[in-house]
């Protein structure tokens, strides 16, 4: 697998909690700025064909960028609940959903919520809106560290402490940065996805792996799973 769990600041019990406010609610303000969600639909639309109530169940974390992100997107007649990694129910129905999170798991983390949710005949949509490509690592390592510094006043909601994290302390700028980068190194590919699906032997449950233009030359990577009918 050539996919690594690397620790990121965010992702730390002793690093400061109004940071990681801070970063988290700038990642989904910029995404939702740039419209970065909307690729993601043709893959939950496909997953949705494979349940019976419309309803989609967000796998929630909270690393920004998420199921927030493509809730407003949504057909408003599509249902929607939450759940947690560790509160998936056998008698929940519905499109299990993990957006921009899923690198988050270590493999061990990421088999056993994959089997679980085959286990129980339910479909499953993983997206993930960045990649390995070099475009990736440049925007990830120039461009958004920028827009950290020119955009701080204006991410909603206001915080007086992104302006001093930003500008007087600029911790913000360079934990963005380098965990933007790291998290590209723990970013499961294709490859990275059917190594842990194949162990996941789960009777009338197919796996669909891959990567999808995201319309500004970049690419999208998503898994699939889906209950044969």
């Amino acid at each position: 697998m050539k996919r690594k769990h690397i620790p990121q600041f965010t992702n730390q019990s002793w690093f400061p909690n109004i940071l990681k406010v801070c970063i988290f609610e700038f990642m989904t303000w910029f995404v939702g700025k740039v419209n970065a969600a909307q690729p993601f639909l043709p893959v939950i639309e496909k997953g949705l064909q494979h349940t019976k109530n419309q309803q989609i169940i967000n796998i929630k974390s909270n690393i920004g960028a998420g199921f927030e992100t493509v809730k407003p997107l949504l057909n408003p007649n599509i249902k929607t609940q939450e759940t947690s990694i560790e509160n998936i129910l056998p008698k929940t129905e519905g499109l299990y959903l993990s957006i921009n999170a899923f690198h988050q798991l270590n493999p061990v983390e990421a088999k056993n919520l994959l089997y679980k949710i085959a286990k129980n005949g339910q479909p499953l949509v993983i997206v993930e809106g960045n990649n390995d490509s070099l475009w990736q690592v440049i925007g990830m390592t120039i461009f958004v560290p920028l827009t950290v510094l020119l955009t701080a006043p204006f991410v909603q909601p206001f915080r007086f402490a992104r302006l001093i994290f930003t500008y007087l302390i600029p911790i913000l700028p360079v934990v963005t940065l380098l965990d933007g980068f790291f998290a590209l190194f723990k970013l499961y590919a294709p490859a990275d996805l059917d190594e842990l699906t194949a162990d996941i032997l789960v009777e009338n449950y197919n796996w669909e792996s891959g990567k999808m233009d995201n319309g500004r030359g970049g690419k999208i990577i998503y898994l699939i799973g889906s209950p044969q009918k």
